[in-house]
């Protein structure tokens, strides 16, 4: 690169028929125009080496005297040089820009494709020159120069490094993202593997695989551990303006359980949870997470997060059955009312046989079937003939402890369970009439009575 500058400079300026103060004119501007050929082609040698954006804006910072910020399209700083806090180069942007804004400069470089200079409107700061960093067909951020000590360089040739400098920064950000998009897709299927039980058996050398994988992601075999699926039930209007509450859901289960193995999917995302507790309190800790992460969304309106909880894994070989779990108990929130909430599948009791019917309808029909009347006669008394007989069913027909949890005396108990009997036409003596009124007061309970 050195020597082409000094072809193109001894053309360029034929000093010997010129006289002597356009010679020395004509040397000052060769030595210019070499060192920015020199600094491009330093530039360049950079992104073949193993050195990352933040060796490049230091390189342009000494190179030309300025204060440097690399940002991405947020705003956030990359990396920056030649300043204490980057926050002066931002402001001085945002000064610079006045009523415009820094958006309205960042986007118009951006939609060019090309640097510019903001110049100061208001004193004699110096300007800030605007590169985009363009990675593929998209702007993944920009570089500002403000001021430049070396007074060498004019204005244009300060744009010339800077926009030469975004160009690196661009090549290096996009060999960045396709390693890291490489391994994300390593990750992710050794992510779905796990889940799936793909390569992984009852035999040793297939638990020995599942191992394998799993100490990949981060798994440690010495701790417990329950799979987590969480899911979007309904969507909130922040959601609705595309703010990825998936990719919220990630980022915040990995934020609240760094331990954690977090995975987003097509339409959930999975957490291998490691837990200190044993058994209920195991479950306890993961219901705890899930539920911080279902306020997050809430606060964030994002929407309403359903979740399910697996049973304690066991080894990374049962790390499959454990997601069948969740995913079973997911669904048991999804389906049984749909107004979010988190399930454990050790919870589910008799809801695991009857989330594998596939017609909800067939599950009302059988619950109308049996009970129907009685909610009949619910709705034109308003006496609470479904929750009192479901409480008498979990406290195993004892009026006395029914009465205690209803707050009304044994006798109220006693009355209301006759006039069960005598609308519905079963007896509670009878162990087929029982059985049905317990499941079709699941269903109605689980489904919702509308």
């Amino acid at each position: 690169m050195t020597a082409a500058g000094a072809a193109m400079s001894t053309s360029a300026f034929p000093s010997d028929a010129a006289p002597a103060g356009r010679q020395a004119g004509a040397r000052d501007e060769t030595y210019v125009l070499r060192k920015i050929v020199a600094m491009c082609g330093r530039l360049s040698a950079l992104a073949s080496q193993d050195v990352d954006v933040a060796g490049v804006v230091r390189f342009l910072s000494e190179g030309v005297g300025a204060q440097v910020a690399l940002l991405d399209r947020t705003l956030e700083v990359i990396a920056f040089a030649g300043v204490d806090d980057p926050a002066e180069v931002v402001g001085t942007l945002r000064d610079h820009a006045g009523g415009s804004g820094p958006y309205t400069v960042l986007n118009s470089a951006a939609r060019n494709r090309r640097p510019l200079t903001v110049p100061n409107l208001t004193g004699d700061a110096a300007s800030v020159i605007v590169a985009p960093v363009s990675v593929g067909e998209d702007v993944a951020g920009h570089l500002l120069t403000v001021g430049g000590r070396d007074h060498d360089l004019t204005e244009d040739m300060r744009l010339l490094v800077t926009e030469h400098a975004a160009m690196v920064c661009g090549v290096m950000l996009g060999r960045e993202l396709v390693v890291a998009a490489a391994a994300g897709r390593a990750r992710q299927e050794l992510f779905e593997g796990l889940l799936h039980a793909r390569g992984a058996g009852t035999g040793d050398r297939e638990d020995g695989e599942a191992e394998r994988w799993a100490r990949h992601l981060g798994y440690d075999p010495e701790r417990r551990y329950h799979v987590l699926a969480v899911a979007l039930v309904h969507a909130g209007p922040s959601a609705a303006a595309g703010t990825g509450p998936l990719a919220f859901v990630e980022s915040t289960l990995t934020r609240l359980a760094p331990d954690a193995i977090v995975a987003a999917r097509q339409d959930e995302v999975v957490a291998i949870v490691p837990v200190n507790g044993e058994g209920e309190e195991g479950l306890a800790e993961v219901r705890k997470l899930a539920s911080a992460c279902a306020d997050s969304i809430a606060e964030r309106r994002l929407g309403v997060v359903a979740a399910g909880v697996g049973n304690e894994c066991g080894g990374a070989a049962g790390i499959a059955r454990s997601y069948a779990e969740a995913g079973r108990a997911l669904a048991g929130v999804r389906r049984m009312g749909g107004s979010g909430g988190v399930a454990a599948f050790a919870d589910l009791g008799i809801h695991r046989l009857l989330l594998r019917v596939p017609d909800v309808g067939d599950l009302r029909a059988f619950a109308d079937e049996v009970i129907g009347k009685l909610l009949d006669e619910e709705e034109a008394t308003g006496m609470e003939y479904l929750t009192t007989l479901s409480v008498y069913f979990n406290e195993n027909s004892s009026p006395r402890r029914t009465a205690r949890r209803l707050h009304v005396h044994p006798n109220t108990v006693s009355y209301r369970i006759r006039r069960v009997e005598e609308i519905t036409g079963l007896s509670f003596d009878v162990h087929r009439d029982r059985l049905m009124a317990e499941v079709a007061v699941e269903i109605l309970t689980g489904l919702g009575t509308s």
